[in-house]
């Protein structure tokens, strides 16, 4: 993610929920009690975890509920809720479906009630039961991690700016693709950004001296990025709302600045990976749109008449397809192949005796650990070399 000068906001955990890292699938359980007739947290879903199921089960009526958190809305929740009915049903909440058991409970089940997203979560949601008698309840959860995991991200905090002062906001790292950046200090508050290349400290957005300086939308090739500017006049012509897109994977650190013009506080927004995820190639009409600079098209699958998703150079699905997802990227030139970890192409090295079989390996001076040495000795071809035997 960025590493930014300031706090960045991160998602607050679920009481006893775990839900591991960015990439990780998984499951748990824990056990909670409901008191009677009061309504008791049970704990949140972060965004970004894909198909996520929670059952609750105890042998009282018990009701499981689900809110988003920022706006309040009841998703699930009888009798106000989008969903709120006796049986199963599905509403779309935001973008993402949600599927609610009902109140009359898994085969009638009172006690036994479910929640199903399905999809990516887009929203932090809370967990909620309400207890029409006391008692305990299991808590059950699976999901599944979102193929982006470890190529998108978000994040965004606040930062002062000092009339006549020039302030970091943070570092771009290397490596990230698609990133934007917004600084939005409210209509007329004249705050400028800028962008530095850390490395050699040129500047590349700055008034007077950046590459890119005016009052306009304009964009520049550099060092293999492209680099686009919203111009100083601001988005829609507020002075106080700035962006910088950087397209493309960055091949150097940035650093993100900001200039006062006047003083304030200014809101700094922050995402990269756009475009990773989004439909690409197949046969589909009207064709899917290529996927821009940075991003290549992978699919789940090898046949080229199935739509794929676009992706970084580095992503892979899994390792039956990580020969072809990972064939762009610079191969080793030790023995080995390409393995998918957490859809990240890793190259997995193997001993000179492993690839051998144990057999005659030539130019072979050392043994590799488990390995030892049989001497010189004829070999296949003719040669004499050290052979490694277990």
């Amino acid at each position: 993610m960025l590493v930014l000068a300031s706090a960045l906001l991160a998602t607050p955990a679920a009481a006893q929920f775990d839900w591991g890292s960015d990439c990780d699938s998984g499951s748990g359980h824990f056990a909670q009690f409901i008191d009677h007739h009061d309504v008791t947290v049970i704990g949140e879903i972060p965004v970004d975890k894909r198909n996520v199921r929670i059952d609750l089960v105890s042998p009282e009526d018990v009701d499981i509920q689900l809110f988003d958190k920022a706006t309040g809305t009841a998703i699930i929740a009888w009798p106000y809720g989008l969903l709120s009915g006796p049986t199963a049903e599905v509403v779309d909440h935001e973008g993402v479906a949600y599927r609610y058991s009902g109140y009359n409970g898994v085969d009638g089940e009172f006690g036994h009630e479910y929640v199903e997203i399905l999809g990516d979560t887009n929203r932090v949601l809370v967990i909620k039961a309400f207890g029409y008698a006391a008692g305990q309840a299991d808590v059950t959860y699976v999901w599944e991690a979102v193929p982006t995991c470890n190529e998108r991200g978000q994040g965004v905090f606040s930062q002062f700016v000092a009339y006549g002062d020039t302030v970091t906001v943070g570092d771009i790292p290397l490596g990230k693709t698609n990133v934007v950046v917004e600084l939005d200090a409210g209509y007329g508050n004249d705050i400028d950004i800028q962008l530095v290349d850390a490395e050699t400290g040129d500047p590349i957005v700055a008034w007077p001296n950046g590459v890119l300086n005016g009052p306009g939308e304009e964009e520049v090739r550099y060092r293999d990025m492209t680099v686009g500017y919203s111009g100083y006049n601001g988005i829609d012509g507020n002075w106080g709302h700035e962006s910088i897109e950087v397209t493309g994977t960055t091949t150097t650190v940035l650093t993100v600045k900001a200039y006062g013009y006047m003083s304030g506080y200014a809101d700094v927004s922050y995402e990269w990976g756009v475009g990773t995820g989004l439909p690409c190639g197949g046969t589909t009409y009207p064709p899917l749109p290529n996927c821009g600079e940075g991003l290549y098209c992978k699919g789940e699958q090898l046949s080229p008449n199935i739509p794929g998703e676009c992706h970084t150079a580095s992503w892979c699905f899994n390792d039956a397809l990580a020969a072809v997802h990972c064939a762009g990227l610079d191969q080793p030139r030790t023995p080995g192949n390409w393995v998918c970890e957490q859809f990240e192409c890793v190259y997995q090295e193997q001993n000179e005796c492993e690839v051998s079989g144990g057999y005659c390996v030539h130019f072979l001076d050392t043994c590799a650990d488990g390995y030892k040495s049989a001497g010189p000795m004829g070999c296949p071809g003719g040669r004499s070399a050290n052979c490694c035997l277990p």
